[in-house]
C-alpha cells in the first residue's frame, strides 16, 4: 500500500475459485469522522471468459487506486470478500 500525492494505491492478491474469475473493488468508502478509507476487494466472472475455465483455485493480482481532492486519509483498511464474508487483509496508518 502506498500514499502517493493525492492517491492511495493498494496492490494485492486475492484467491479466485477458477480461472475465469477476476478481481473487482466491491467497496471504497471514506468515513470523515474517523478519517478512515475502507477498501474491499472481491472476485467476479470475467466478461470474456467463455465456457471453458480451469478448475483450480487461482491467485488474482489487483491494483486499486483511490484519489482524494482534500488530503489523504489517516487510516486505510483493506479487506477481501470471500465466500465466508469479509476478512481483513491489512491496515495502514499514515
Amino acid at each position: 500500500m502506498a500514499f502517493d500525492g493525492n492517491q492511495v494505491v493498494v496492490e494485492g492478491t486475492i484467491w479466485g475459485a477458477d480461472g475465469c474469475k477476476t478481481a473487482e473493488m466491491t467497496e471504497a468508502a471514506y468515513d470523515s469522522a474517523s478519517d478512515e478509507l475502507r477498501i474491499s476487494v472481491g472476485t467476479k466472472q470475467q466478461t470474456d471468459a467463455g465456457d471453458m475455465c480451469t478448475q483450480a483455485i487461482m491467485e488474482i493480482d489487483y491494483r486499486a487506486t483511490v484519489t482524494f481532492a482534500n488530503g489523504l486519509p489517516g487510516t486505510v483498511v483493506v479487506s477481501h470478500d470471500t465466500g465466508d464474508g469479509r476478512s481483513s487483509v491489512t491496515t495502514a496508518i499514515r
